[in-house]
């Protein structure tokens, strides 16, 4: 004959409140890494059932206590009660200290982009008859480029670099790469010895597979002077002509041998003329198809767009480019204008 058992409600709450107060301690334990603690909060929970069950007398005959499957049921029911234990106390062990890296990280992510954001602000100034800008748009929470300007009365000095990789790493190379930039320039280095200088002191200081591609614009007593470090090459669009000159890179990227040269050359810059200089997240944005967008559509969008002001022209290249294929890498550009 069956016997139904009923629960009453009060046998229902301390039966919730023993299977839910001791799990919320095993959390917390297992947060706190108080791992001692658990033996003990298993051996109350026990108790507490065993208290239940005394309490209110309700032990529904399962099986009859002298045969072997009631010995069967206890052992499976400790063995069930044990194994719950055990994987929600290695599931909050796990979660604990995934959880701990993953903020760890996310704050060092957020403390980079931070640093980012204040190295690589956007520019726009007029300086003795030139306008330059200059404005990068990394492709994630910290970029490898850098475009930058620095004057000393009429002169000036303005670059983009490029450091390989994306991520914490090439942000850290680039801050110091900006620091021993501004140092040499304020100490009065040509751009020639300003590379070679900035080349010895970040080759010890990165790792192995990492290096910067860097293109430099110097205005110094009225001449201008262009060095291109493996970087692409400078856009010269000739107001007068509509032509655009190219002018490639001449010398290696920096951080790749030991010791490297770097040359430079004048750029006759007319009034109305506008220089170029951009970073290969531009060009080799990519189509579905795996197509590059390439430098022919920019110099379109150059002449097309020249008469606007630079920062419209910044943000109808960038927009040519992001029409065209999804923004992979870093994307940066400086512009410099001769309106005299």
């Amino acid at each position: 004959m069956t016997r139904t058992v009923k629960l009453l409600p009060a046998e229902i709450v301390f039966t919730v409140l023993m299977s839910a107060v001791p799990a919320v301690c095993y959390a917390v334990a297992a947060v706190r890494r108080k791992y001692l603690l658990m033996p003990l909060i298993f051996a109350v929970q026990m108790a507490g059932f065993s208290w239940v069950g005394q309490i209110f007398h309700n032990d529904p005959v399962l099986a009859a206590k002298t045969s072997q499957l009631s010995t069967q049921l206890q052992q499976l029911g400790l063995a069930g009660t044990l194994s719950l234990a055990a994987g929600y106390t290695f599931f909050m062990v796990f979660s604990s200290r995934e959880g701990e890296r993953f903020f760890r990280t996310h704050t060092e992510i957020a403390l980079a982009q931070e640093l980012h954001q204040a190295l690589v602000p956007e520019i726009h100034e007029n300086i003795d008859g030139f306008e330059i800008y200059g404005a990068s748009v990394p492709s994630g929470e910290v970029g490898g480029d850098l475009v930058d300007l620095v004057t000393q009365g009429s002169d000036w000095t303005a670059y983009v670099a490029d450091v390989s990789g994306h991520g914490v790493a090439p942000g850290v190379l680039m801050a110091m790469f900006k620091a021993s930039v501004r140092s040499r320039i304020l100490a009065g280095c040509e751009a020639t010895s300003l590379l070679a200088g900035v080349h010895q002191t970040l080759y010890p200081l990165k790792t192995s597979n990492m290096f910067v591609t860097a293109g430099f614009l110097q205005e110094c007593g009225g001449r201008l002077t262009l060095s291109l470090a493996g970087h692409p090459a400078l856009l010269h669009l000739q107001r007068t002509t509509g032509e655009i000159c190219e002018y490639p890179p001449a010398d290696l990227p920096m951080g790749i041998l030991p010791e490297q040269n770097f040359s430079s050359r004048d750029i006759k810059c007319q009034t109305g003329d506008i220089l170029l200089l951009l970073t290969d997240g531009l060009t080799e944005a990519a189509n579905q198809t795996g197509d590059e967008l390439g430098v022919d559509p920019i110099k379109a969008g150059l002449r097309q767009w020249a008469d606007l002001p630079l920062p419209d022209v910044f943000r109808n290249i960038r927009a040519l480019a992001l029409g065209f294929g999804k923004q992979q890498d870093d994307q940066t550009m400086l512009l410099v204008r001769r309106w005299s």
